[in-house]
């Protein structure tokens, strides 16, 4: 894939003659810390956008500008292709299966004589926080009653189990993965960093790795959190025999990662 530009964006892009030279030259303010590597010299970076639309409003976008972030695939296993291509493919196919994400605006590739750039626009989530923003502000504020939040954790448990049955494995269950906004009858959960999602619809290890992730990453969560999230999770009302059975391989793989962070001689002493 070299172009993409969503239907519903074609003419703001023409009418403020938003093409690839204008897009990577300007200046905007970073959001993420840039990520490094993947590549000879590769980089990456997460910044704001905002766009005057033909109505004369304004909306903020998510520009990723990437040079030489490069992941390998199983067609393309030696050169790769950027990441940002990879996440625009994951962010396509989950919505075609129904599972929240962000809105695609635009994705476009070049090869230059030092690598190859790319760029990725996504809609910002308006009225969406990360679920560590929401942790954040329990802890400083004091924690929610137990309805609102039984309902975020049945919420993230469902779209984790979704992700699950369609054949995925995330690999980035992260807290500040989750954008959640919520209303007084309904909560809803959209991902965001896609490029690491992978296909492995056998067995339960795509479970494991995602659930011990998110337990690991997560604060505050009692032991009849961790239950709620798991029934709801599976869809049913008590813990049964599958669900005992996957609890004690996440568990058992969380307490592999903590021994190998606690190793002397780990490559990743600490998790942040």
């Amino acid at each position: 894939m070299k172009e993409f530009i969503a239907p519903a964006w074609q003419k703001t892009f023409q009418k403020q003659a938003l093409n690839f030279d204008r897009l990577w030259g300007l200046e905007l303010p970073v959001v993420d810390t840039a990520n490094i590597g993947r590549g000879r010299d590769g980089w990456s970076e997460v910044c704001m956008l905002v766009v005057g639309l033909l109505d004369g409003d304004e909306k903020r976008l998510i520009l990723k500008r990437q040079k030489n972030h490069l992941t390998r695939t199983l067609l393309h296993p030696f050169r790769g292709i950027p990441t940002a291509e990879k996440e625009l493919r994951n962010i396509l196919h989950f919505k075609r299966l129904g599972i929240p994400t962000v809105e695609p605006v635009y994705f476009a590739k070049r090869r230059t004589w030092d690598g190859i750039q790319a760029i990725l626009i996504t809609e910002y989530l308006e009225g969406y926080r990360t679920l560590e923003e929401f942790v954040n502000t329990w802890q400083d504020e004091g924690w929610p009653k137990p309805s609102e939040r039984n309902q975020i954790i049945r919420a993230i448990a469902s779209l984790a189990g979704k992700i699950h049955r369609s054949g995925f494995q995330y690999n980035c269950l992260y807290p500040k993965h989750l954008l959640i906004t919520r209303s007084k009858d309904a909560v809803s959960v959209r991902l965001i960093d896609l490029e690491k999602n992978k296909w492995r619809p056998l067995g339960d290890k795509r479970r494991i790795r995602d659930l011990e992730t998110l337990l690991r990453r997560s604060q505050g969560w009692t032991q009849a959190d961790r239950i709620r999230f798991l029934t709801a999770y599976f869809g049913i009302r008590r813990l049964d025999g599958r669900a005992k059975r996957l609890c004690r391989k996440v568990l058992t793989h969380h307490q592999k990662k903590l021994r190998t962070r606690d190793h002397p001689n780990s490559r990743n002493p600490t998790y942040h």
